[in-house]
C-alpha cells in the first residue's frame, strides 16, 4: 500500500506540510507543522525521521491534534461525555488519573476527559478528511490515543478498515 498521508498528534489539525516540496529542509517543515510553538514541545529527534521521510517520499503531513484554541470549547461540552460507553469512559477517566499521577484535582477529570475525547475526534477526523481508496493513512500518536476501546478508532466511520500498531520503549 502507499502512503495517502501522515497524520501525527504532535501538530494541531490544520497545520500541514501539503504546500512543501519534497526537498523541504527540517527547519520548513517544523515551520508548516508549527512544531516549535506546539505547547507539548515533542522531541523532534523522536518523531522527525518518520515526519521527513514522508515529506521526502512526497507524502503530505497533517497534524490531527485538536487546536489549542478549540480546548476550552471541549472541557465545557458536557455532550462529549456521551461519546463514550460508561465502562469506557470511567476507563479513559482512571487512565487520565493515572497518567497524572493522581495529583490531578477530582475537579478536572471531567474536563480533562472531555479534552481527550476531543483530540481523539480530531485524530479521527483528520485521518478520515484524506482517505483515498487503494492507499493507506497511518496516525501516528500515543498509546492512549489509539486504543481501540477509547481512542480515535472508535471515531472512524462504522466498517472503516484499520489496524492498531503499538510500539512500547524499551
Amino acid at each position: 500500500h502507499t502512503l495517502a498521508a501522515l497524520v501525527i498528534e504532535m501538530a494541531e489539525a490544520g497545520d500541514t506540510t501539503v504546500a512543501l516540496p519534497p526537498t523541504a529542509d527540517d527547519a520548513t517543515v517544523r515551520r508548516a507543522l508549527r512544531w516549535d510553538t506546539n505547547r507539548q514541545a515533542w522531541p523532534w529527534p523522536a518523531y522527525g525521521p518518520a515526519i521527513m521521510a514522508a515529506v521526502r517520499a512526497g507524502v503530505p503531513v497533517l497534524g490531527g491534534n485538536l487546536p489549542a484554541v478549540d480546548m476550552g470549547a471541549a472541557m465545557v461540552n458536557v455532550a462529549l461525555d456521551s461519546a463514550l460507553g460508561p465502562g469506557a469512559l470511567r476507563a479513559q477517566q482512571t487512565a487520565l488519573r493515572k497518567g497524572h499521577c493522581g495529583l490531578l484535582p477530582e475537579s478536572q477529570i471531567a474536563p480533562m476527559t472531555r479534552i481527550q475525547i476531543a483530540r481523539d475526534q480530531s485524530l479521527a477526523r483528520t485521518a478520515v478528511s484524506v482517505l483515498q481508496p487503494g492507499k493507506t493513512v497511518l496516525l501516528v500518536a500515543g498509546n492512549q490515543h489509539v486504543r481501540r476501546d477509547l481512542g480515535a478508532p472508535l471515531y472512524l466511520p462504522a466498517g472503516q478498515p484499520h489496524r492498531t500498531v503499538m510500539s512500547l520503549p524499551k
